[in-house]
C-alpha cells in the first residue's frame, strides 16, 4: 500500500517566517517568539480603524498625567528639512505629480513589449536592458530621482489596459517600472511577486465598503507601485501623507511619542508563522534622514477579515497613542492621489504614509489593482540593522519560489487566480481553466 500523503494540520508546525540564512544570523534566542496561552497585559484598547474621539481621549489623559519626556532621542533633529517634508498646502499645481503618456511614448512601450517578449523575458527577468525605452526612459528617470529625492509621488497616466492580455499587461507594467527599480520583492509566505488587490470574498466586499483604511506603510520596500487595472464603482480614493511632516509637528509638540515611535519594542504579528511575532521600531533617523516603517494590521489586526493572533502582545498605552497621532497628524496633510484606469501609482514607501477610502464594486465592475514591491540597490536610502533583515527577507529569499498571479472574477461573481509564471518550473503550461483564488487577506486587502 502507497504511504499515506495525509498530514495532520493540528500538529504540522508553522511556516518559518525567516529563510534559513536569516534565521542562522539572527540566532534562536531572538526568534523564540510563540503565542502565551495566559493573556498578558494590560494592553490598549485600539482598533484597526482609526478613531478620533478615543484617540483624544487617550492623548489627553496622558498629558494630563504628566512625566512625559520633553527631549528628543540623542541625535535626532527638531526637525526635518527638505521636499520630502511637504504639507497639504505645498501640493500644488505647480507641483506636476502626474505624467501623461503621449502617442509616440505609448508606441515605444509596445515596441519594448515585443521586444521583450521575443527574448523569451517574464517576471523577475524583465528589466531595462529586455525592455529598451530610449525616449520615455529619460521621463521615468526624473520620475525615479523625484521619489527618492523630490515629493516622494508620482503617477503615470493613459496605459490602455484593456488591449493587453493579462500576460502583456503585466509584463508592460514590470518593463516601466523597472526604470523606478529592476528588483521586486516577494509579498507573502507563497512567494507572490505581485499582489492583486481586490474584494476576495463577499466578507472583504462588504468591510471594504465601510473600512476607512488607517495610514501605514507596507513591509517592506523603497516604492510601492500600483497599477489601476479597474476602479470598481465608486471610492476607493489613494491617500499619501509625508511622515517627515508628522516628525516635525511631533517633535515641536510631543517629543515623547518620537521616544515610543523609536523603541524597538513593537510586537508585529507574523500571523501563524514560527515567530508567532517580532519586535522593532516604528521610526528610525538613519543618514539624516527619517525612516518610518509599520502595518497597523500587524500590530492590531484588521477586525474579522484579519486578527490579531491570540496570545501575542499588545500595544501599550503610549504605543496606542503615537500609533493613532501618526494617523490623526497624517490625515492633516494628506493628498489624494487620485486614481483613473490605467495609472501606474508610486510613492517612496520609506517616508511616505499611505491610505485609502472605502469603495464599492458592483456587477462586472470591480476594482482591481496590481501592487509591486520595488527595490532600487543604489536609490535605496541606508537601512537600519532592522530593515536590513527585513529587506533581505523580501528581495534576497531564494527559499520561496517566486509565484506571478492574475486574478479574474467571472460573470458569477467567482474568483479566479490565473498563474502567469513561477520561477521553479516556468516551461510547466498553465491550465487552461484557472483554479479558484486563494489569496492571502492580509497581503491582497492591503493598499
Amino acid at each position: 500500500m502507497a504511504p499515506s500523503l495525509e498530514v495532520d494540520v493540528a500538529t504540522s508546525p508553522p511556516p518559518q517566517y525567516y529563510p534559513s540564512v536569516i534565521r542562522q544570523k539572527l540566532g534562536e534566542n531572538l526568534l523564540s517568539k510563540a503565542p502565551s496561552s495566559t493573556p498578558g497585559g494590560p494592553y490598549a484598547d485600539i482598533s484597526y480603524e482609526f478613531d478620533e474621539q478615543k484617540y483624544l481621549k487617550r492623548r489627553d489623559a496622558r498629558v494630563k498625567a504628566g512625566g512625559l519626556r520633553t527631549d528628543l532621542p540623542e541625535g535626532w533633529p527638531k526637525a526635518f528639512y527638505g521636499p520630502l517634508a511637504w504639507k497639504k498646502s505645498d501640493i500644488s499645481d505647480n507641483f506636476p505629480f502626474i505624467y501623461n503618456l503621449g502617442d509616440c511614448e505609448k508606441k515605444e512601450i509596445d515596441l519594448a513589449l515585443k521586444y521583450c517578449k521575443g527574448l523569451g523575458k517574464k517576471g523577475s527577468d524583465v528589466t531595462q536592458s529586455s525592455f529598451p525605452l530610449p525616449n520615455l526612459s529619460e521621463k521615468l528617470g526624473e520620475i525615479r530621482d523625484n521619489l527618492y529625492r523630490g515629493r516622494g509621488f508620482s503617477t503615470i497616466r493613459g496605459l490602455d489596459v484593456d488591449k493587453y492580455s493579462p500576460d502583456d499587461l503585466v509584463i508592460v507594467y514590470l518593463g516601466i517600472t523597472s526604470y523606478i527599480g529592476e528588483i521586486r520583492g516577494k509579498q507573502n509566505q507563497d512567494g507572490v511577486m505581485m499582489i492583486n488587490v481586490m474584494n476576495i470574498s463577499d466578507e472583504a466586499e462588504k468591510e471594504n465598503a465601510k473600512l476607512h483604511m488607517p495610514f501605514h506603510t507596507d513591509l517592506v520596500c523603497d516604492t510601492v507601485g500600483l497599477l489601476t487595472v479597474a476602479c470598481g464603482e465608486g471610492g476607493g480614493s489613494g491617500f499619501v501623507a509625508s511622515a517627515w511632516t508628522v516628525y516635525n509637528e511631533l517633535a515641536a509638540t510631543r517629543p515623547d511619542l518620537i521616544h515610543v515611535l523609536a523603541e524597538p519594542d513593537w510586537p508585529f504579528d507574523t500571523h501563524g508563522r514560527d515567530p508567532a511575532y517580532y519586535k522593532r521600531a516604528l521610526m528610525y533617523h538613519e543618514d539624516g534622514k527619517l525612516l518610518v516603517n509599520f502595518s497597523k494590521q500587524s500590530l492590531v489586526g484588521q477586525n474579522s477579515v484579519n486578527p490579531r493572533t491570540k496570545g501575542i502582545p499588545g500595544l501599550t498605552e503610549a504605543q496606542a497613542e503615537a500609533l493613532d497621532a501618526l494617523d490623526y497628524i497624517g490625515s492633516q496633510n494628506e493628498v489624494n492621489q487620485i486614481s483613473m484606469k490605467g495609472d501606474i501609482r508610486l510613492f517612496n514607501n520609506l517616508a511616505l504614509m499611505h491610505r485609502r477610502a472605502p469603495y464599492t464594486d458592483s456587477g462586472n465592475n470591480y476594482r482591481h489593482l496590481l501592487r509591486l514591491w520595488i527595490h532600487n540597490e543604489s536609490e535605496c536610502w541606508r537601512l537600519p540593522e532592522d530593515l536590513r533583515v527585513a529587506w533581505d527577507r523580501t528581495f534576497r529569499d531564494n527559499e520561496r519560489p517566486e509565484e506571478w498571479h492574475f486574478a479574474k472574477i467571472d460573470e458569477d461573481r467567482r474568483r479566479y487566480v490565473t498563474p502567469l509564471w513561477r520561477n521553479e518550473d516556468p516551461d510547466t503550461p498553465r491550465p487552461t481553466s484557472p483554479p479558484p483564488c486563494k489569496p492571502v487577506p492580509a497581503c491582497l486587502m492591503c493598499d
